[in-house]
């Protein structure tokens, strides 16, 4: 025990030999911070020259210039491999409007919520199974596409779907070829990717958006950014920063292009999200 104890000695005589810099350090000192994403417009995406768009690259970039770091560079990650990503090392923050879960805070923390929103299914043109939610699935016995890692999934089974009604595919675009090709009658997407997945082919149109409830809890989704554990002092800045700026008139121009508005402001912290409230 008495290396344990000399060890401590040196650690309390306020001079760190070699003091870990932080997470926040580094980026502020190199420029640019490295973030993973899944394409999912509206919320983070690419587009055709490359560029790293979306609600939450928007107002991550926001927050990273008041804490001064000029550049965001975006790493395109299947949805899935996002948190392991992060937490290997492959990027220093999830940017890809990441739902708060239970589930999810016992591996990453979260930045508190810049957005609520609710859930919609994509079904073909005309909705032939008259599939609308989970509760029409369970009660007709069809099949839903979800996206791998999804917290839709987890509505799904609550809602009393059979897990040989889950088909689960890794991203977005083969959720809708799912639904398309009639392996699922129906994908189930937040409801502004429902929207836009649907503006983008006429084949397919968004069912009725619904918010999930389930044993008196409302399931309204709302997202932020991901950290590693260790990684408090960043997350604190970045609190920091959005405590000033969700819900101002900048920060609502800067998300109307996306299709977000006053109706999708958060309403809960990220310590409640984490806690299930």
């Amino acid at each position: 025990g008495l290396l344990a104890i000399t060890a401590l000695a040196l650690l309390g005589a306020g001079t760190p030999v070699s003091a870990q810099e932080s997470t926040l350090e580094k980026i502020r000192k190199q420029g640019y911070i490295r973030v993973g994403f899944a394409n999912e417009a509206p919320y983070s995406f690419a587009t055709s020259s490359g560029k790293l768009d979306g609600e939450s690259p928007s107002v991550f970039r926001h927050v990273m210039a008041q804490l001064g770091v000029k550049e965001v560079d975006g790493v395109l990650t299947e949805w899935g491999a996002l948190i392991p990503g992060l937490r290997a090392g492959r990027f220093d923050a999830i940017v890809a409007s990441m739902y708060i879960t239970p589930t999810r805070c016992q591996q990453i923390i979260f930045a508190n919520p810049t957005y609520g929103v609710g859930e919609a299914l994509v079904v073909k043109a005309g909705n032939p199974d008259g599939v609308s939610n989970y509760a029409d699935a369970v009660a007709k016995e069809k099949k839903l596409a979800f996206v791998a890692g999804t917290a839709e999934i987890e509505h799904a089974r609550l809602a009393g779907m059979d897990r040989d009604q889950i088909v689960t595919v890794p991203d977005f675009a083969a959720a809708v070829a799912t639904v398309k090709s009639g392996r699922a009658s129906a994908a189930a997407f937040t409801s502004l990717t429902a929207k836009d997945l649907a503006s983008k082919d006429t084949a397919i149109e968004r069912a009725t958006p619904f918010t999930f409830k389930h044993d008196g809890k409302i399931y309204k989704g709302e997202g932020s950014f991901g950290f590693r554990p260790e990684d408090t002092a960043l997350r604190d800045a970045v609190n920091a920063e959005l405590a000033k700026f969700i819900g101002t008139p900048q920060h609502l121009a800067m998300i109307k292009p996306f299709g977000f508005d006053e109706s999708n402001l958060p309403e809960k912290t990220a310590e409640q999200h984490c806690a299930g409230q």
